[in-house]
């Protein structure tokens, strides 16, 4: 071989090895180690229940897909915080673990305020967030990395306010002093204004030193007002419950209504029979795969969730994103456009996808009768 030859061989193999080096330099890195979730729920307080409830079913959907190799290989992790259901606890939680721990995705909040309050931390740190349970209509506008599996207290009040406006001409409300029931007493009311129906006595209680367990003093307001009915419009199935047990201590015989926490477990372990012939708002009916992954809740937990469709829900959620990250990897921004553009994900709780607001689009509200400790669907 001539020198001259020689000469361009090198050029070539030095050209290759240049080449190469430039390409392993700026190759972008497969990300590697743990997928770390946020997650922040009610852990404590009267609303400790639903956020047990999501913390299990968020383990069993974890547990499922580590065993089956995780997320391209990678487990994922999941660091929990409690929101004690209230804007405060959620917001310092949120910093924590968009902080300290680098999450760039957490589940939750369990209630409207704790979501709202995460949402404004999120939101400008570009930080998903994916509530199973809020229902707040604020939550539409909290921002584009803001999504619910969760229909909106509209679908709640426009439900339970036109089945009482079929059937009676006056009514009582009783209100928690939180984001959820303080929006469902509002549309509540405005519907009853359309339709005629006399909101005679307007309650509220859990602000301003107004008591949550002793609703004595609410009772005798409302058997002053003499109403048709009465809607209990609580945020947690225990403050739920005491009301209509206290009703019954003091003897009023007025037709009971209520929204999803009369429905729970909670409300049932306070209540108990008296819970029976209440009509009662709540979501749509598991899947098959929601009917399985409640047995297997039950099996592995001993207990029943404090709600079904807040079971499923936060089980989905994890799937959800799994499949996200598996298809677009784990930027927040990808993972935010595939969420919008996600066809029907057929979950526990239904076949849904998210609207343009990251809303929920596929599940909905109905009327249910409580008969023997079981929401029995009814015909309006």
């Amino acid at each position: 071989m001539s020198k001259k030859q020689n000469i361009i061989w090198f050029v070539i193999i030095l050209v290759l090895l240049i080449v190469g080096i430039v390409y392993v330099i700026s190759k972008p890195k497969q990300a590697s180690g743990p997928i770390i979730l946020g997650f922040v729920a009610p852990l404590s307080g009267d609303a400790a229940s639903y956020g047990e409830t999501e913390r299990n079913s968020t383990k069993l959907a974890v547990d499922e897909i580590n065993s089956n190799g995780g997320i391209n290989g990678r487990p994922i992790s999941v660091v929990y915080e409690d929101g004690k259901c209230n804007g405060k606890d959620a917001t310092s939680a949120a910093q924590k673990l968009i902080n300290v721990d680098g999450v760039k995705i957490i589940l939750g909040g369990m209630c409207s305020s704790e979501t709202l309050a995460i949402a404004a931390v999120a939101e400008p740190a570009r930080v998903l967030v994916l509530s199973a349970f809020s229902s707040s209509p604020k939550i539409t506008t909290a921002g584009d990395y803001i999504f619910r599996s969760s229909p909106s207290d509209d679908d709640i009040a426009k439900v339970d306010a036109n089945y009482i406006a079929s059937k009676y001409k006056s009514v009582a409300i009783i209100s928690e002093n939180t984001d959820y029931s303080q929006g469902v007493r509002s549309i509540m009311k405005s519907i009853f204004q359309e339709k005629g129906v006399r909101v005679v006595s307007d309650e509220v209680y859990g602000g301003a030193g107004i008591s949550s367990t002793d609703f004595h003093g609410i009772i005798q307001n409302i058997r002053i007002a003499k109403p048709d009915a009465i809607y209990i419009n609580s945020q947690t199935g225990k403050a739920g419950g005491l009301i209509v047990k206290q009703i019954n201590q003091l003897g009023l015989k007025i037709p009971l209504l209520g929204n999803y926490s009369l429905a729970s477990t909670d409300a049932a372990n306070v209540a108990g029979d008296l819970l029976e012939g209440m009509i009662v708002s709540d979501s749509t009916s598991l899947s098959d795969k929601g009917e399985k992954l409640l047995a297997k809740y039950k099996e592995t937990f001993k207990t029943d969730p404090a709600s079904n469709y807040e079971m499923g829900a936060s089980y989905d959620r994890v799937y959800i994103f799994a499949r996200a990250i598996a298809a677009v990897g784990d930027d927040t921004n990808e993972i935010k456009d595939y969420l919008y553009s996600m066809k029907n994900f057929d979950g526990a709780v239904g076949s849904y996808h998210f609207d343009k607001n990251g809303d929920v689009v596929g599940i909905g509200f109905s009327n249910y009768l409580i008969k023997d400790g079981k929401e029995v669907s009814i015909t309006k």
